[in-house]
């Protein structure tokens, strides 16, 4: 009896073992299967082709496609090169006006060669449309831009306003040093206008940079 009780035992401790040793195969064979399904799906987008992502980026933006395969826009760049061919015909090939015109051409090439490398969006009448929604993808079409001129302006009239400011303050006659401008000093205050945002914040903090409540004209009601 006691002879048949080890062997069942045995039996069970086979059979646990082999229980558990199936567990772990299937747990890898599902562990297995898990990492390569992320992977699939984290390698996925470097799989997509430039066109597919780009056309997937152009979908919510009805009636436009990518400038460098768009019919209207190829047919505006050839329309312009022939009209160009044709003046170019009328003169000799060495003379000023050709030279000119061959010149034109090869900027005319290279501005819409630009325009279809840069990934710009074209309507139906062949024409660059700014995309300005906020996408990452188009930042530099209107975001980069805008926030160059803002500075450029900026620039202008912080040191228009210095200039004034001076001016008051230190001109015998304020009114013809304005309409006679003092160019050493205008140029001394542009270039130091240059650095606009930290001064208008520095101003901005010490109160200097508004005029205070007690200096505003108020008309009668």
């Amino acid at each position: 009896r006691s002879t048949g009780i080890k062997s069942q035992g045995k039996a069970v401790v086979k059979a646990s073992k082999a229980a558990a040793t199936c567990g772990l195969k299937e747990n890898s064979v599902k562990l297995a299967s898990i990492a390569t399904a992320a992977a699939i799906v984290i390698g996925a987008p470097m799989l997509i082709a430039p066109e597919e992502a780009f056309a997937r980026d152009v979908q919510p933006y009805a009636g436009l496609t990518p400038c460098k395969s768009n019919a209207a826009f190829k047919k505006r760049e050839k329309n312009e090169l022939k009209t160009l061919e044709k003046r170019l015909k009328k003169y000799d090939a060495e003379s000023a006006p050709a030279l000119a015109l061959n010149a034109t051409m090869q900027k005319t090439r290279n501005r819409f060669a630009n325009y279809g490398e840069a990934g710009l969006l074209c309507g139906a009448d062949g024409l660059p449309h700014l995309i300005v929604d906020g996408n990452l993808e188009h930042l530099g079409e209107f975001a980069l831009p805008g926030l160059g001129f803002l500075y450029v302006a900026g620039w202008i009239g912080y040191a228009g306003r210095s200039y004034v400011q001076l001016n008051k303050e230190t001109a015998k006659k304020p009114t013809e040093g304005e309409i006679i401008i003092n160019v050493p000093m205008a140029l001394k205050l542009m270039f130091a206008a240059g650095a606009w945002p930290i001064k208008a914040a520095f101003e901005l903090k010490n109160g200097t940079l508004t005029a205070p409540a007690s200096e505003i004209t108020v008309s009668p009601r």
